[in-house]
């Protein structure tokens, strides 16, 4: 196949370029630094600024792909997010893209029928953050993405960690407040781009003018190893049953959530662009490795 991957050297756009070309597929990576990547022959490098170009340009650079991998990510920004996927959408549309795979987020997800999803609920945005803390790898995924607030987040980390032990201290507590506080009783508990990615679905909901899948990664969403092994959930927030850990406070998703690497995500986003059998669907996948290890958050080939 001849697949672009828009935002081809971020962390889901890189791996999915990775595993395409394993494979022996053809790629074509669109980003502003696609050569960031690295070189492999059957890898073409674009320069291209969703933000800053017009629909008009855009089109040429989508035509002639069996199928289109939109990992675009942009800035922490609501309007820009929601504006740049529309010139995406519609540019593809008009350059007649065979397959159109969007990675959203797991704010769309469905956690309580019919309409709550992720995004709606400050107590599973509180388990989202916990979990994250309570595992090294997602500490340092998450630190090395945010890098500016890189201490912080190495500081809940440890705030978490010595709570889960009986020996937080003052300075814990204060970190822990301070989190807790934020997501329960603040304005701005999440940002805006799970808000964002979740307003761009209902562009695609029911719409058959082309054809398209929507990929929501679960809660918990990393880097880690390839498996190559996931299972598939439609719809609903990939989560347990019953909680695998007890939660302090009475959290009713604190361990639930369930994880996935992003090599496993990449592994099932090649998959279904190769055998398109979520046509129309929205979906999440999770996979399970043992350990804790922290991975590069990009790949490169």
């Amino acid at each position: 196949m001849r697949v672009a991957v828009l935002g081809a050297t971020g962390l889901g756009g890189s791996h999915a370029c990775r595993e395409l070309l394993n494979r022996g597929h053809t790629v074509t990576g669109l980003s502003r630094s696609p050569e960031k990547l690295g070189k492999h022959k059957d890898y073409s490098p674009v320069k291209l600024d969703v933000d800053q170009a017009s629909i008009a340009e855009i089109v040429p650079a989508f035509q002639g792909f069996d199928a289109l991998i939109n990992a675009y990510n942009g800035a922490n920004n609501y309007m820009t997010f929601i504006e740049t996927t529309r010139k995406i959408l519609l540019a593809a549309k008009a350059a007649k893209v065979g397959y159109f795979i969007m990675i959203g987020g797991s704010g769309s997800l469905i956690i309580e029928e019919p309409y709550t999803t992720a995004a709606d609920s400050r107590e599973w945005w509180l388990a989202y953050r916990r979990a994250n803390a309570d595992s090294e790898a997602a500490t340092e995924h998450m630190a090395e993405r945010f890098a500016g607030a890189a201490d912080f987040v190495r500081g809940y980390r440890k705030a978490r960690v010595n709570l889960l032990a009986g020996k937080a201290g003052e300075e814990d507590q204060k970190m822990l407040k301070q989190v807790d506080d934020q997501v329960l009783r603040s304005d701005d508990w999440i940002p805006n781009l799970p808000l964002a990615a979740r307003a761009c679905f209902p562009m695609f909901e029911g719409n058959t003018s082309f054809k398209w899948t929507f990929v929501s990664p679960p809660a918990r969403y990393w880097p880690g190893p390839r498996t190559g092994k996931y299972d598939v959930w439609i719809d609903k927030l990939p989560m347990l049953e019953k909680a695998a850990t007890k939660s302090l406070d009475g959290n009713q998703y604190e361990g639930r959530l369930l994880k996935v690497s992003v090599a496993d995500l990449a592994v099932a986003i090649v998959d279904e662009a190769e055998k398109q059998e979520k046509v129309g669907k929205h979906w999440s996948a999770v996979s399970e490795w043992d350990g804790d290890v922290p991975y590069p958050n990009n790949a490169t080939i």
